[in-house]
């Protein structure tokens, strides 16, 4: 499972100049933003030291904004720029097509077994 995730990856993401810790970031923070560098965290499953280096790099490629919380001036807050969106959508498109051909000679039942699969794994961890 890892070669043919490492290998997918790296097809989605030949052209972006990104690297993993990047891309979880941008996949992860538009269904949860905006939100914290603490919860980035939990999101992608990194330590922190990671999420703050792919952080960093996402704001100078101008793909985040951070910002001070308001509320508490210790937290930064997080969230996709105008560009980081159209960054999403173009990664996500691309991931689905990725997807798609990867499994276009597989059987529709055999599809629905992995998936079942796949998910009863993730659930145990």
């Amino acid at each position: 499972m890892s070669v043919v995730s490492t290998r997918l990856f790296q097809t989605i993401m030949a052209d972006s100049g990104l690297q993993l810790p990047e891309w979880r970031i941008v996949m992860a923070l538009p269904g949860n933003q905006p939100c914290s560098s603490n919860d980035l965290c939990t999101l992608t499953a990194m330590d922190a030291a990671r999420v703050s280096r792919a952080q960093r790099r996402l704001e100078e490629l101008e793909l985040i904004e951070v910002k001070p919380d308001m509320a508490d001036r210790r937290r930064l807050i997080v969230q996709l720029s105008e560009a980081g969106m159209r960054e999403f959508d173009r990664l996500q498109a691309a991931a689905r097509m990725a997807e798609a051909e990867l499994l276009d000679d597989m059987p529709p039942a055999d599809r629905a077994r992995l998936k079942s699969a796949v998910a009863r794994l993730f659930n145990k961890l």
